[in-house]
């Protein structure tokens, strides 16, 4: 399948997406979205592949939407086709946040607005030194349409969150502001070594376990402690007998490495 606005490739085990609009710091628009949702149709489809990377074109991971995209909707249909928009970009972040595989943000730039909420969505983010990242949307008297409201405070805590909003700072990605959000900022010509590293890793667990696993943190911080323990005995229930789990003793026995097959 070819794409306008974004690229993607397989890299091992690892599907790679790239925004692709550099000239526009990869802003988002209607086509942009509906590409993003092709690609991860492509990932959660098959089963060879181990995680996903997303990532921008030069100098910008993502600086949101495309403001003179949105600035053509037509005023007697404004509301709506905002409504439209937001609608259809907010499920894609929540369909790029409950895949099935991991996701991997590598932070190649500006991340803000909408780029900052990608990031939000993603399980792990390995960042570039040079990247910058903040909410923005104040900046324009916008408000947050991809889920900031909801997961930066989860991410960062309350007070930080509300001070990217309210002063729609764009701060250096070392900033400690960033400290719960940001799992490794390395040089800018070593992200994509680090990350190729990352999902080769990645790439040799079991999918079944990854799968899982996933799934139970997610969750976590909406169960209680007894919830998220219950829920936790109840998977190994499950997965007691999987073909992985029994995979993965017989191999420690039998001191060699493991061949999963996500079963």
């Amino acid at each position: 399948m070819s794409f306008q606005q974004i690229a993607y490739e397989r890299r091992g085990a690892a599907a790679w997406v790239t925004l692709d609009r550099p000239g526009e710091l990869n802003a988002m628009t209607a086509i942009m979205i509906d590409e993003l949702n092709s690609a991860l149709d492509q990932v959660e489809a098959d089963p060879d592949i181990a995680c996903l990377v997303i990532t921008g074109r030069g100098r910008a991971f993502c600086a949101g939407a495309d403001l003179k995209f949105v600035l053509g909707f037509p005023v007697e249909d404004r509301e709506a086709a905002t409504a439209e928009f937001l609608g259809e970009a907010t499920r894609m972040v929540s369909r790029l946040e409950a895949l099935s595989k991991p996701v991997i943000a590598a932070v190649n730039g500006i991340a803000t607005a909408g780029g900052m909420e990608i990031l939000l969505a993603c399980d792990i983010v390995i960042a570039s030194d040079g990247a910058r990242l903040g909410d923005g949307h104040a900046n324009y008297g916008l408000l947050p349409g991809g889920g900031a409201s909801v997961r930066l405070p989860r991410k960062l805590g309350a007070n930080h969150a509300k001070y990217l909003f309210f002063t729609g700072a764009l701060l250096p990605v070392d900033d400690p502001i960033f400290a719960q959000l940001v799992t490794r900022i390395v040089p800018v010509d070593g992200l994509e070594a680090e990350i190729d590293a990352l999902t080769a890793q990645i790439a040799g667990k079991s999918a079944l376990v990854l799968r899982v696993i996933k799934t139970l943190a997610d969750a976590a911080l909406d169960r209680s402690v007894a919830e998220g323990l219950e829920a936790e005995q109840h998977a190994n229930l499950g997965h007691a007998s999987s073909h992985d789990r029994n995979e993965g003793l017989l191999a420690f026995r039998e001191r060699r490495p493991p061949v999963f097959t996500g079963r």
